[in-house]
């Protein structure tokens, strides 16, 4: 049998790989080339937290506070509200949701906020996007699009709130609570295998709030009494991850590939 699984990991893995490297290492650079050295840039960290780990794209620190910044490096048409639990990127290919990217930014704050017993007024949610997309609904100001509005949404912000004793401070905590490289591959790899193996046996941990989640049975017309996980702090989070059949894996990554490689030869 033709592995379509089997290509379409290695494909989705090359272009996440790809696509997002070159995103945040743009960000990063326009960061360096445009900010003074009292800022302090962390790229592509994760950090140990009390229910598990959490992957920052970026963070910034500064003696006007810290950015926590989450990059996307997505095309076309972006549609979303800060209310809703997805967002909507529209392609020639098709239409694809993601997670609304102000909720996982807030996960990084909280934690960020535990790690570093500061306020949560010093901790700035900034959300970038694309100058290659485009913004199709009205989003909150801390939503941005392309370098420009990136650096000034940061320089916005005058207000002196950390000493230079408490920026070092600060420096000394998040490195201290970095994972190592070796670390980092492991947490890669334990996502990969929680969200691509989800099954009826092993609990995963909600991509939105990190709790565990629990066994639900579907109650809608369409999907009635197919089983799937919800999160266990249901209604306050509302994240699921959907249990998928071998054949439905199969046909799922059969559409996958031909999406995939529209779009990396349209990229």
């Amino acid at each position: 049998m033709f592995d379509f699984l089997g290509i379409f990991e290695q494909l989705h893995e090359a272009q996440a790989h790809f696509i997002g490297q070159i995103g945040e290492s743009a960000f990063s650079q326009y960061a360096q080339q445009h900010l003074s050295n009292d800022y302090y840039i962390f790229n592509n960290i994760v950090l140990k937290a009390n229910n598990g780990t959490t992957q920052i794209d970026q963070i910034i620190l500064s003696k006007f506070g810290l950015f926590v910044v989450e990059i996307k490096s997505y095309k076309g048409w972006i549609w979303g509200d800060a209310n809703n639990a997805q967002w909507t990127q529209t392609l020639p290919s098709g239409k694809y949701k993601f997670q609304n990217p102000l909720r996982q930014n807030y996960k990084h704050i909280k934690t960020l906020q535990s790690i570093l017993g500061c306020p949560e007024s010093h901790l700035k949610s900034l959300i970038v996007f694309s100058a290659h997309s485009e913004f199709r609904t009205e989003l909150p100001n801390n939503v941005v699009r392309g370098g420009i509005d990136y650096i000034n949404f940061i320089k916005q912000y005058q207000s002196v709130l950390l000493s230079d004793k408490e920026v070092t401070l600060i420096i000394e905590k998040i490195l201290s609570n970095r994972l190592s490289n070796e670390e980092h591959q492991a947490h890669i790899q334990k996502i990969k295998e929680q969200y691509n193996n989800a099954d009826e046996k092993n609990a995963p941990q909600c991509p939105r709030c990190a709790k565990t989640m629990v066994l639900r049975k579907s109650k809608s017309a369409n999907n009635y009494g197919q089983t799937f996980w919800g999160c266990s702090q249901y209604p306050n989070c509302k994240a699921i991850i959907n249990i998928k059949g071998d054949k439905e894996k199969a046909e799922e990554a059969a559409r996958q590939v031909n999406r995939l490689i529209n779009s990396l030869l349209r990229f």
